[in-house]
């Protein structure tokens, strides 16, 4: 093998040998093995560098010998520029320094990190796609799909994944929040309710706010859009689990949800008082017979007119629910059916205030403390 010489290098390892010409003046000689293309340098090949520089040869020279490119010896040559006095003229001068280079090489190298966590793992990467594209959030897909396929990475790790597109047919704006909204200025309302008899929330228990006792539902009405019919959905949440029901009624009126909510008490039968204890509503036409929610046992509360945030956890439900029965759109060719499929897909979500867990999962351990009288027909209606 071609072995290269580099005179007056005063270096010594065991890999590398030290001749000495027993004819000539005994000087200490170097020799280094061909250096493999690609390889980073090691500091043989900065010291070799730097007695090839000391020697004035040329950056073309260099590369030759060392077996590179002429531009990595270019860079190789910033990284271990030093300043240093001349001891006869008393005059600084940069020269290429082989430790200095070296440090610096090392240092940055800390800096490498131990590649992808997903690796080569299409498996996992095509189970997040699908649920993302079926409307989960990031968090939710790493949740759901769990470590089926081995690898479960962090909420912030699939962020950048997909922001670097290793996420196949995924980008920010497939996801179901994918950017701030701009937010519309608010203009305080002066209504008032419609009804002066309306039960206020006001007069509501303050321990229901603590969200520490069960069977407090939260109820609204979403439609898909003010022309037509106006077919609509009546939304139930509940406070503790965010546990949710959805209901497709035919049209946003006080008659439609009173029927509605006496067909879902005729469901549960006698364990329907058994769940629900108070319900949490707005002042909209569809609300307005207060009487037809007493009648079912269940006393009513209203919000105040303008404050949507007194039904905070039906209204983040609602953004959920909104992934099925998209703002705009008609829910003329929609059924109970989707209304169930879209209950279920809500009560499954894995949600992040939970670690993780599904309002389906703290529904059930609040069920199974009650002394339901069907408990069957209850766990096949909530799909627990």
């Amino acid at each position: 093998m071609l072995k290269k010489y580099y005179p007056d290098l005063y270096f010594y390892t065991k890999k590398n040998k030290i001749l000495v010409e027993p004819t000539e003046r005994r000087t200490k000689r170097m020799y280094v093995e061909p250096r493999p293309k690609g390889r980073h340098f090691r500091p043989d090949d900065r010291i070799a560098i730097q007695a090839l520089y000391k020697a004035g040869h040329s950056q073309r020279e260099i590369s030759k010998e060392i077996g590179c490119s002429q531009s990595s010896i270019s860079r190789e040559l910033k990284k271990g520029k030093v300043q240093q006095l001349d001891g006869a003229t008393y005059i600084f001068y940069y020269t290429y320094d082989a430790s200095t280079a070296q440090r610096y090489a090392e240092y940055q190298y800390t800096a490498h990190s131990n590649g992808l966590k997903i690796g080569n793992n299409h498996n996992y990467v095509n189970a997040i796609a699908e649920c993302i594209s079926m409307g989960y959030s990031p968090y939710a897909a790493i949740e759901k799909v769990g470590n089926t396929y081995g690898v479960k990475v962090t909420k912030q790790t699939m962020y950048r994944y997909i922001a670097e597109g290793l996420i196949p047919h995924t980008t920010y704006k497939n996801l179901p929040v994918g950017h701030r909204k701009k937010r519309k200025k608010q203009v305080q309302s002066t209504m008032r309710s419609k009804s002066l008899n309306h039960r206020s929330i006001d007069r509501r228990s303050k321990v229901i706010l603590t969200r520490d006792s069960f069977g407090h539902w939260e109820i609204d009405s979403i439609i898909g859009t003010s022309e037509g019919k106006n077919e609509s959905c009546l939304v139930m949440t509940e406070r503790q689990t965010r546990e949710e029901i959805v209901i497709k009624v035919e049209d946003k009126t006080a008659d439609a949800t009173t029927r509605a909510m006496q067909q879902l008490k005729q469901t549960f039968g006698d364990d329907f008082n058994k769940i629900f204890f108070t319900i949490t509503l707005d002042n909209g036409s569809e609300f307005a017979n207060q009487n037809a929610f007493d009648a079912l046992g269940v006393p009513a509360f209203y919000c105040h007119p303008g404050h949507p945030y007194e039904r905070g956890s039906n209204e983040n439900n609602n953004k959920l629910l909104r992934r099925h029965f998209p703002k705009g759109q008609s829910m003329k060719h929609k059924t109970q059916y989707h209304a169930t499929q879209a209950q279920h897909f809500i009560n499954g979500y894995p949600r992040e205030m939970f670690n993780g867990r599904c309002s389906n999962d703290l529904f059930r351990e609040q069920l199974e403390q009650i002394n339901l009288s069907d408990k069957h027909r209850i766990y096949n209606f909530f799909k627990i």
